[in-house]
């Protein structure tokens, strides 16, 4: 569940990426694709650079998904976009990460049955293609 910009609804709760959630960030951000020929290798190379400064914002309000916004340190969200690209790779999930005007902004794991998912799949079991 996406929201608007500005801060995240509580911005103590601003958190590290625990260490699954960076670890499927960076193989998304290497090996995620999207139907329109994106992103390029420098693309890629400029997202991991930005890695470290990344934290976890809200989570999505379904309760059945670890889904989570991405933002800097202070907690401030992605404002509106101009250019949207979704990367997205299979697991027995859909695992989708959103980055918008060049900033990463939503990292997604929607369920496809009524169970829910507690944790993203480890980086490993990503199915690139």
């Amino acid at each position: 569940m996406r929201r608007g910009p500005g801060p995240v609804d509580d911005p103590s709760r601003v958190r590290e990426l625990t260490a699954r959630e960076r670890e499927v960030l960076i193989a998304m951000i290497e090996r995620g694709m999207d139907h329109e020929g994106r992103p390029t290798a420098a693309d890629r190379e400029r997202w991991l650079v930005s890695v470290p400064g990344v934290r976890a914002g809200s989570r999505c309000g379904c309760r059945t998904c670890p889904s989570i916004e991405l933002t800097d340190a202070r907690g401030l969200r992605q404002p509106e976009h101009a250019v949207r690209i979704v990367l997205e790779a299979g697991t027995k999930d859909g695992l989708l990460l959103f980055v918008d005007d060049d900033r990463l902004s939503y990292l997604e794991l929607a369920p496809f049955d009524d169970e829910g998912v507690a944790e993203f799949p480890s980086a490993e079991s990503i199915d690139i293609g």
